[in-house]
């Protein structure tokens, strides 16, 4: 193998790596992307059960106020 066809295999095998190292970033960013839209569901679901039993415990006592209220009436 001459000196250019060496340094021509060295691109080539410097290149692939280099396709390889893209291909391993996009699949570990899209694995990221994924594992970021999953906690950001469970967190979703977390804050909505936290604003669902605050504003239920909000409405028993702000119709509990509205009762006493009423009653002094």
């Amino acid at each position: 193998m001459g000196l250019p066809q060496a340094a021509a295999a060295v691109q080539a095998a410097e290149r692939d790596e280099t396709i390889a190292e893209v291909r391993q970033l996009i699949m570990d960013l899209r694995d990221a992307a994924q594992d970021g839209r999953d906690l950001a569901r469970r967190y979703a679901d977390v804050l909505q059960k936290v604003v669902d039993e605050y504003c239920d415990e909000f409405e028993k006592r702000a119709e509990a106020a509205l009762a006493r209220l009423e009653a002094v009436r």
